[in-house]
């Protein structure tokens, strides 16, 4: 069964980019929301939960710092693994609030499938 990667990023071109280049994982289905909000909707919904969240840090509605910080807050997603991204290069800020992994845009698909990929064979 095919792990699901959740793409949490308001700018649907590199949306897109992401999902393409995820999707060159093998056993990998990606689900893109827009913002926070959609995302906790998202999570809070569908089971099972994702391998893996990747999300930007500037998002509207709900920013990216705000939704790590609630998902570490439930049980359920306390360990799934968060991947946060953003052009402020505020790599301290997303770990502080849980993020396993920061990537500072723009950034090389490449690296970020690398990384998608470690935390999917821990």
């Amino acid at each position: 069964m095919a792990r699901t990667i959740l793409i949490v990023e308001d700018d649907r071109a590199l949306a897109g980019t992401l999902e393409i280049g995820l999707l060159a994982l093998d056993d990998v289905d990606t689900v893109t929301v827009f913002d926070g909000r959609e995302a906790m909707e998202f999570l809070e919904t569908t089971t099972p939960v994702p391998a893996v969240v990747l999300t930007d840090l500037e998002l509207p509605r709900v920013d990216g710092y705000q939704l790590i910080t609630w998902m570490r807050a439930r049980p359920e997603l306390l360990l799934v693994p968060v991947i946060a991204m953003s052009a402020r290069h505020d790599a301290a800020g997303a770990l502080k609030a849980g993020a396993n992994e920061f990537l500072a845009k723009p950034f090389a698909l490449a690296a970020v499938r690398a990384r998608v990929q470690e935390l999917l064979h821990g």
